[in-house]
């Protein structure tokens, strides 16, 4: 007798075969059985008749690893499963949750409070990826949880919030941090070039670390240093540590945002303006063709025999902590010397002159010349506040740094300077260079998902506070509806396929991401017809509608659409288990 029996589906098994009706059977964790007819009995049966299923959305970049150790992460957590995740990886950018050593241990826990936006020596009890793995294990888990090492959480551990490369016996600090983690069970290393300490790394330093991923068959996962004019040097640099390791590469959250060196004024212009003419003159301008350079730069790496693939996240804006906006000097030393820095007016005049000013240059690591120097790429409107703490700021919440200044009678950079000061550097933004939810910077994106190298992605942070992404509720109904029921630019079976087996092959992860018979039971039942989202920027908190069933390890935590509170049947998924 099985647990449950799933009758008269539609199956898109997540490898990208054709869709077929067939049952499913159920017997503790475990898929049991697959066939166009089951007739045996069970204690549950689902009549799924003109219903897809799919195996569960396995989400490889996020960051719920910051929130899955509070007691109640499952409700802080619902809008994933709700949404049809199953399985996510957290350590991403260079942030570990899980790595926070005794050594420089203050300052690796303000590392990871960027993103908490909240004080963390409270919560942390733990030192190592295997005791942070244990905790989870023994407190229950809403989804099942793999983790990444973070190099920035290594990086402080190993050498303290050090502006510049590393020394010899530092890195070797760094380089057993890495063999540890990877030891205790985490599926790879993470980076965060684009932030402090990763910025100061070198592709040096970047391809020892590959070395030892090697030795125990690891992924190398980053957040690159530019998503601008030295795109195309961000995507050499991580492929060069793929080609000299022979390892997999995994590009975080691509996207392109045009910049031409003396010219930013013209090029934000132009980019207001296609923004314009698209939205109000509904003109078909072809902005997804702006990626396509970027993508050859893959597609050559692949022909060169590098593993190489990227995940994005379909959204208008993305998200990070403020303090990334910053030139990199700034956090030399730690947020407590950063905080201090920023209360300097003569600092802040050195800022704003290198902010609007300094061009962009290559690599990211030098004084006032880093890569991504987002403001003078969009302008001071590219940032909106996503994050405050105090309540006194929640008005900010949604509005530029002009925006709040003309209220405050302030300049954009002390707008900036004084809420992370007041707010303790607990600040998180939205960037984008033109409006929230622009179609015209949605577009931009298309090519890269329709790309068989793509998978889509959350970039959770979901803490309980603030503004959150929309992604956060909406992604992969976001994802299918726009692609697969709206523009047709991919079948149903290639848009299951980017979510579940290619993510969890991408990963190492095993037995999950298609439905096969002894896999886990990671399923998702949902009317296509009715899939969708109502969630936007203005009002993110809404759930997808048409996902009717998920089940992890065989337990439905969403039931006929409705959450199922205290179930907690998700494992902790280990490199090589």
């Amino acid at each position: 007798m099985f647990d449950i029996l799933i009758k008269g589906g539609t199956i898109v098994d997540g490898t990208g075969n054709k869709a077929c009706k067939s049952d499913i059977a159920i017997k503790g964790k475990i898929i049991s059985e697959v066939a166009p007819t089951i007739n045996s009995k069970a204690s549950k049966t689902i009549h799924a008749k003109n219903k897809i299923i799919s195996p569960g959305f396995i989400d490889i970049h996020s960051h719920a690893d910051l929130s899955i150790h509070y007691n109640n992460h499952d409700e802080l957590l619902k809008p994933l499963v709700m949404q049809g995740i199953t399985t996510f990886v957290g350590g991403n950018c260079g942030f570990s949750t899980a790595f926070v050593p005794e050594e420089n241990r203050d300052l690796c826990m303000s590392y990871l409070e960027g993103l908490s936006c909240q004080s963390v020596k409270d919560q942390v009890d733990w030192h190592t990826p295997a005791e942070f793995m244990e905790k989870i294990e023994k407190g229950g888990i809403l989804l099942n949880m793999a983790l990444l090492a973070g190099h920035g959480s290594l990086r402080v551990g190993a050498a303290g919030a050090a502006n510049r490369l590393l020394s010899s016996d530092e890195q070797k600090n760094l380089e057993r941090y890495l063999e540890e983690s990877m030891e205790m069970g985490c599926l790879g290393l993470s980076t965060g070039l684009q932030y402090f300490p990763g910025s100061q790394s070198d592709t040096k330093e970047l391809i020892k670390l590959g070395k030892v991923l090697k030795k125990y068959g690891g992924i190398f996962t980053s957040h690159l240093r530019s998503y601008s004019h030295t795109l195309d040097r961000a995507i050499d640099e991580v492929c060069e540590v793929g080609r000299q390791n022979d390892i997999r590469i995994e590009i975080s959250h691509l996207y392109f945002q045009p910049y031409a060196k003396g010219f930013s004024a013209i090029v934000k212009g132009a980019v207001q303006l296609g923004s314009f003419i698209y939205n109000n003159l509904h003109i078909p301008i072809p902005i997804e063709k702006a990626l396509i350079p970027m993508l050859k730069l893959i597609e050559k790496a692949r022909d060169e025999g590098i593993d190489v693939h990227f995940d994005m996240v379909p959204t208008s804006q993305g998200f990070t902590e403020l303090i990334a906006f910053l030139p990199p000097y700034a956090s030399e030393g730690g947020k407590i010397k950063m905080l201090e820095r920023l209360k300097d007016n003569s600092f802040r005049k050195k800022m704003l002159y290198d902010i609007e000013n300094t061009e962009p240059e290559w690599p990211h690591r030098q004084g006032a010349t880093w890569s991504f120097n987002y403001i003078k790429i969009t302008g001071w409107n590219g940032l909106r506040v996503m994050t405050v703490t105090k309540e006194k700021n929640k008005w900010m919440e949604g509005k530029t740094f002009p925006e709040i200044g003309s209220v405050l009678r302030k300049q954009p950079l002390d707008v900036i300077c004084d809420l992370l000061i007041d707010e303790n550097g607990y600040v998180m933004v939205f960037h984008t260079p033109t409006r929230p939810d622009d179609p015209f910077t949605a577009r931009s994106m298309w090519e890269g998902f329709k790309h068989p190298l793509s998978m889509p992605v959350t970039d959770t942070i979901l803490m309980g506070i603030g503004r959150p992404s929309h992604v956060f509720y909406d992604c992969y109904p976001r994802f299918i509806s726009t692609f697969v029921k709206e523009r047709h630019l991919l079948s149903l079976e290639e848009a299951i396929r980017k979510a579940t087996s290619f993510p969890g092959m991408v990963m190492g992860i095993k037995k999950r991401g298609s439905i096969e018979k002894g896999n886990f039971a990671d399923l998702v039942i949902f009317d296509l017809d009715d899939l969708g989202t109502q969630a936007n920027f203005y009002n993110p908190t809404v759930f997808p509608s048409g996902i009717e069933w998920v089940f992890i390890n065989g337990k439905g935590v969403v039931s006929e659409g409705k959450f199922q509170k205290d179930i907690l049947n998700g494992d902790v998924l280990k490199r090589g288990a």
